[in-house]
């Protein structure tokens, strides 16, 4: 079944240096899809995105992460799959293999070098689960 979470990210401060954060309302659990970034439309062409999969009070691993954007888009994060000793696997020795995240948690949106806006970003986020 796919599930779909939103987070909405507000942010705080001086134009250009404005940040915020924010999480998924629920633990995340399955296999990320896809993610869809909608810009508030005074959104700065210098805003970064980034989400991570929250474990506890830290950001474990990235997800996605978009810089110097205001555009909004629809992505579909992958990760190398890798082998038992952490190497990253190959389809034919050059070319590496991705598979989407897998996540147990909560995810966390945050936004960095914007200007003071609510819902500076909105995040749909599609899962497996």
């Amino acid at each position: 079944m796919i599930r779909q979470q939103t987070v909405q990210v507000d942010t705080t401060g001086t134009a250009g240096l404005a940040a915020g954060a924010a999480n998924t309302p629920q633990p995340v659990c399955g296999k990320i899809l896809k993610v869809r970034l909608n810009f508030h439309a005074d959104a700065p062409n210098t805003t970064d995105v980034t989400i991570t999969e929250r474990v506890g009070s830290t950001d474990w691993e990235t997800i996605h992460t978009e810089t110097s954007s205001k555009t909004d888009v629809t992505r579909y994060p992958r990760r190398a799959v890798e082998d038992n000793a952490g190497a990253t696997v190959t389809y034919d020795g050059a070319n590496e293999i991705y598979e989407p995240f897998v996540v147990n948690g909560y995810v966390r949106v945050a936004v960095a070098q914007a200007d003071a806006l609510t819902d500076c970003v909105v995040v749909d986020i599609f899962y497996e689960g």
